[in-house]
């Protein structure tokens, strides 16, 4: 298991660093994903490899949204405010989430039937 995180920190680091020197204004972390998700996808690394560390950091998942509850509280004023525009906005831009990842899980599918 301690490969496992080593593989997913490595990932978080270049994703990182690459953020750090291009300047470009996507999150590190971010960056990682998609890293490491194009060395799955391009079968770099194994899937058995980073499964035992995503499965046990999937079990605390919801560990990190504390913080970020407690640090949405300190907006409760904007929030009582705007919710109804802010409820709108979040209704629509997760239908849009959903569509396009629809649409590019079915385009993944379709290219995997044909290898």
């Amino acid at each position: 298991m301690l490969n496992a995180f080593l593989i997913l920190f490595l990932f978080l680091g270049l994703g990182e660093l690459i953020g750090y020197l291009t300047e470009i204004p996507v999150p590190g972390n971010i960056l990682g994903m998609i890293l490491i998700f194009i060395a799955l996808k391009l079968k770099l690394i194994k899937l058995e490899w980073v499964k035992p560390a995503s499965d046990t950091l999937l079990n605390y998942l919801v560990l990190f949204f504390i913080p970020f509850g407690v640090g949405l509280m300190s907006y409760f004023d904007f929030i009582k405010s705007y919710w109804i525009v802010l409820l709108v906005a979040g209704g629509v831009s997760t239908l849009i989430t959903l569509y396009v990842t629809a649409l590019i899980q079915q385009k993944l599918e379709k290219n995997d039937s044909v290898l």
